[in-house]
C-alpha cells in the first residue's frame, strides 16, 4: 500500500506537475511519512529492521522538506544518509522482505538526487 502510494506520488509529479502543482510532492511525502511510522510500530519487534526503515523514510522525508521550502544547507547528505542506510541494511541481512517495495523507492529517489547533482555540478 505505501510503495503503491509513493509510485501515484512519483506519477502525479512527472506528468501532471503543470496542471497541479507540487501535488505530487505532498502525496510522496504523506507516504514516506507512512514509511516512518511503519518502520516505527510494525516493525518495533525487530530492532534493526524498523531502524532502517525509519531512517531511510525520515531522511528522504527532509531532503524533500527542505529542498520544497527552499531552505539551504547540506540537504544532499540526507540523500546520501539514505544510501548508506540502504547499504547496511544489506549488509546486516536485516529482514525486509515485505518491505522491499517501498524501501527500493526510497533508495532510487536518493541515488536520482545525487546523480542530479553530480550532473548539475559535473
Amino acid at each position: 500500500m505505501i510503495t503503491i502510494g509513493m509510485i501515484v506520488g512519483i506519477i502525479v509529479t512527472l506528468f501532471l506537475s503543470r496542471t497541479i502543482p507540487l501535488y505530487g510532492f505532498y502525496i510522496y511525502m504523506g507516504f514516506v511519512a507512512l514509511a516512518f511510522v511503519y518502520g516505527l510500530t510494525v516493525m518495533n519487534k525487530k530492532l534493526w529492521p524498523g531502524m532502517g526503515i525509519s531512517l531511510m523514510s525520515v531522511f528522504i522525508f527532509t531532503y524533500w522538506l527542505w529542498v520544497l521550502n527552499h531552505w539551504h544547507g547540506n540537504e544532499l547528505l540526507l540523500a546520501y544518509a539514505v544510501v548508506l542506510t540502504g547499504l547496511v541494511a544489506i549488509i546486516t541481512k536485516a529482514k525486509l522482505r515485505n518491505e522491499i517495495g517501498f524501501l527500493v523507492v526510497l533508495g532510487a529517489d536518493a541515488l536520482a538526487i545525487i546523480l542530479e547533482h553530480f550532473m548539475k555540478n559535473g
